[in-house]
């Protein structure tokens, strides 16, 4: 967002300047109209003009010859009765000045935006360390651009989608999106695709080994499939591999899902790294197997020779 909404302010009030001059009644007619006839005949003209102006707040104070002021607008949506305007949702009911108090604590010096000694900062006052799944969680919420850094307006319209303007607001909307995460798959396969574009390096396309293995880790932390510690020790005895593309990023997510070791197609289209991690997989199972015993080298005799027989 970048700045401030613009605040709701009342137009000039007409009859405050007219009561008692020649704006309304003129010559003698002036000395002698009380104020509560302005009053009466300002109300009257307003009502009469094809012009929808915003009420003068004429109320049970007229006796007292003075205008009421109309109740101002808290953060350009709630109307003078406390209601909400039409349209507005939660989120946008958010008190900007809140909000900008808040950045300004985790802001750099020199940058507008919140640098890694603010995100550590904000980190532990939310009660997580920086690597934690929350954390990455409100980057996604955020729909923060790159790592170790929230642009003003991404942290604030962020806060604003989340309906969060205080720290405290900020740990109970975490501990709601973990807690929906559990059971929302297609909340998860957003946050899982966002993963990758948020660990890329600035003007890269593919994640390096390193990162991607400390992302997969990271993002199914709520769903751990199976499969996860064999597919992260294959790619750590295999640090030969250049990295990995976006593709690969998004089909390991069916992969983890849909995919049977013992039961693999080969030439279905899987990424390549995929055939080659089903192959490592398989040998690593036969070795763990170890050679047939002596007892099934007999078994297996005995079935050829009574076969031959």
């Amino acid at each position: 967002m970048g700045s401030c909404l613009t605040c709701f302010k009342a137009p000039p009030n007409p009859a405050a300047n007219s009561v008692g001059t020649t704006g309304l009644v003129s010559g003698t007619e002036a000395a002698v109209l009380d104020p509560e006839s302005a009053i009466h005949e300002t109300a009257d003209l307003l009502a009469a003009s094809p012009i929808r102006m915003p009420s003068l707040g004429f109320g049970s104070d007229r006796k007292s010859g003075s205008f009421k002021k109309p109740i101002g607008i808290l953060n350009g949506n709630a109307l003078p009765d406390g209601s909400n305007l039409p349209g507005k949702d939660l989120a946008t009911q958010i008190s900007d000045n809140d909000l900008n108090k808040l950045f300004e604590e985790y802001k750099d010096e020199q940058e507008d935006a919140i640098l890694s000694e603010g995100i550590e900062r904000l980190c532990c006052e939310l009660g997580y360390k920086p690597d934690d799944f929350a954390i990455l969680l409100l980057a996604w919420r955020l729909d923060a651009s790159q790592m170790c850094q929230f642009t003003k307006s991404e942290f604030i319209q962020g806060l604003q989608k989340m309906n969060a303007a205080s720290i405290d607001d900020i740990k109970a909307r975490l501990r709601q999106n973990i807690e929906k995460l559990k059971d929302d798959s297609e909340d998860f396969k957003l946050l899982y695709r966002f993963t990758f574009r948020f660990g890329l390096e600035p003007g890269q396309r593919i994640l390096s080994l390193d990162m991607a293995i400390s992302l997969w880790r990271l993002v199914f932390t709520v769903h751990t499939p199976d499969i996860l510690p064999r597919w992260l020790h294959f790619l750590e005895q295999h640090q030969n591999i250049r990295g990995v593309p976006k593709d690969t990023w998004n089909m390991f997510l069916n992969f983890v899902e849909t995919c049977d070791i013992t039961q693999y197609d080969d030439t279905e289209a899987w990424p390549s790294l995929f055939d080659d991690f089903v192959e490592y997989e398989q040998e690593r199972i036969k070795q763990a197997k170890g050679p047939p015993k002596d007892s099934d080298c007999h078994e297996e005799d005995d079935n050829n020779n009574g076969f031959n027989s």
